[in-house]
């Protein structure tokens, strides 16, 4: 698709899974249109201590943010303290830092005691809870695991949650356009998240790279409340015509040069759709990881770390050669990791990556995709001729950058992309 101006589909969308059609876009939903497909001015920028302008029926999304013994907990201005739903404590002042604890069914802070199973921690009018270092919109919901953890959880608006998500995601520099796409991308993300895993769990998404980067209102920026204003509500979706859903949007930081296939992460192949991908993208050679330089790993190395996750790698008693049982436009997509007998455990190319990376080891720091070459070098198995950064599937960050610095409109990045997805207003 060539950068321009074309409109976005404002026919209506039978179904549940929306709540209006495009064709019942409200005026700030329409003025958000606008800026989407390449009419209109950019609304004026708002104050990041501002509260988010709309969120009437915005839904709340629930982020894991910690866990542990110890929570260093914190509020810069009022707060309210609930016990079971309970309040046992409020102040208009601030709390200050203290180690929260569990031990016996009861909740520790300073000098004050909280017998209860969930206790909640929220703000009030213009105050952030703070966690560690980095202050948070909306309320803590703390729970227990096991005889003294504690799993913190943040609940707070979606629209909110973004713009602690861009902040973090995307560069400071980089053009409004790419900052819109993400948000979309983001949130449709993350109501996926919220309708599939999300159900029946304590929370819906984690706060790192195993979901989107959030760091809470200590990320947020005029730029990235900007963007999700100017998108608000607006998600991606695709399917047959009136059955359209939300799909795992996922994105990442540079691609390589080709769009990888969701099946490198799960599932079985994606023939057609919006994760199919191969498609070219040399907006991202821009990117300081568009190459990389080989990486050489111990084979000794491998077999730790892949032994940790697959227990049948602990039986291999080591690591003889890693066999290469298929790829997708040169992304690896499925390993035999061989031992020293002949037996073979098939896992996937990425989940080899992640092995090294959680492993820790030195040799493979600069492993930074699968988008490469893998050669058998004696006790190591080198990893060569790499390019690009994280797995490769769906939205190219740098790649979106690229293309907005050419003109393209938000809308024109994500069906780059998302080939096939559609545009909606989600709620």
């Amino acid at each position: 698709m060539t950068p321009g101006g074309a409109r976005m589909n404002m026919s209506p969308v039978p179904g549940r899974l929306f709540r209006r059609a495009l064709s019942g876009v409200s005026m700030a939903a329409a003025a958000a249109l606008l800026l989407l497909t390449g009419v209109g001015c950019p609304p004026r920028a708002q104050p990041v201590v501002e509260a988010p302008a709309a969120t009437e029926n915005v839904p709340t999304i629930r982020v894991l943010l910690a866990s542990g013994d110890r929570i260093a907990l914190a509020a810069t201005g009022g707060y309210t303290i609930l016990a079971d739903g309970k309040v046992v404590a409020s102040s208009m002042d601030s709390l200050a830092e203290g180690d929260l604890t569990r031990k016996g069914g009861t909740w520790s802070i300073h000098a004050a005691r909280y017998p209860a199973r969930e206790l909640v921690v929220e703000s009030v009018g213009r105050s952030y809870i703070r966690l560690g270092t980095k202050l948070y919109r909306g309320r803590m919901m703390m729970l227990p695991d096991g005889a003294t953890g504690i799993i913190v959880v943040n609940h707070l608006d979606l629209e909110s949650y973004l713009a602690g998500v861009l902040g973090k995601e995307l560069y400071a520099r980089w053009h409004d356009r790419t900052y819109q796409a993400q948000a979309i991308a983001a949130r449709t993300y993350a109501l996926y998240e919220m309708s599939t895993f999300g159900k029946g769990r304590s929370y819906d998404l984690r706060d790192d790279q195993s979901s989107q980067v959030y760091g809470g209102f200590s990320a947020e920026t005029d730029k990235s409340w900007r963007a999700v204003q100017s998108t608000h509500d607006i998600v991606l979706a695709a399917g047959p015509k009136g059955a359209e859903k939300y799909f795992r949007a996922y994105y990442s930081s540079c691609c390589g040069g080709t769009v990888n296939n969701a099946h490198s992460l799960r599932g079985p192949p994606v023939a057609a759709g919006p994760l199919a991908g191969g498609q070219s993208c040399h907006d991202c050679s821009a990117a300081r990881r568009y190459n990389w330089s080989a990486v050489t790993v111990p084979k000794a190395v491998i077999h730790s770390a892949v032994a940790r996750t697959y227990k049948a790698a602990a039986n291999l008693d080591g690591v003889k050669t890693i066999e290469v049982v298929s790829t997708f436009h040169g992304w690896l997509v499925w390993l035999d990791v061989v031992g020293p007998r002949g037996r073979k455990v098939r896992i996937r190319g990425q989940d080899l990556r992640l092995c090294l990376l959680r492993h820790g080891h030195p040799s493979a720091k600069g492993l930074y995709s699968t988008n490469c070459q893998v050669r058998d070098a004696g006790n190591s198995i080198v990893f060569e001729n790499g390019r690009g950064f994280g797995h490769g599937v769906g939205m190219c960050q740098w790649g979106a950058e690229g293309k907005a610095q050419k003109g393209y409109t938000a809308k024109e990045i994500l069906l780059e992309y998302y080939p096939g997805a559609k545009l909606f207003t989600a709620y």
